[in-house]
């Protein structure tokens, strides 16, 4: 009987402190979580600010023919569909392209 007791508070004093190991690790999960959160939040934010500039810069008209100028206003636009892609994919969010 005494060996059953003992079996049984051996059990539960390992089932506690798995218990302990995984409350603790949760609790680094979420300050992680937290911390690429906020890394996601500034990645974004200096995502609009470029995507805004490179807005302005594609609709402006241009007074040249040369194919050089042409292919980086081209370049331009691109730059500024994948900074609105992975602001999407960021965000979840899907927004109007202009």
């Amino acid at each position: 009987m005494i060996v059953l007791i003992l079996v049984l508070l051996m059990i539960s004093a390992a089932s506690l402190y798995a218990f302990y190991r995984s409350v603790k690790r949760n609790f680094e999960l979420v300050e992680l979580l937290e911390e690429t959160n906020e890394q996601i939040e500034t990645a974004i934010e200096t995502l609009n600010h470029y995507y805004k500039r490179i807005d302005k810069k594609t609709k402006l008209e241009l007074f040249s023919d040369d194919p050089a100028v042409r292919e980086l206003v081209e370049d331009m636009k691109q730059a500024r569909r994948a900074v609105l892609l992975i602001s999407e994919k960021l965000t979840g969010e899907k927004s109007e392209e202009k």
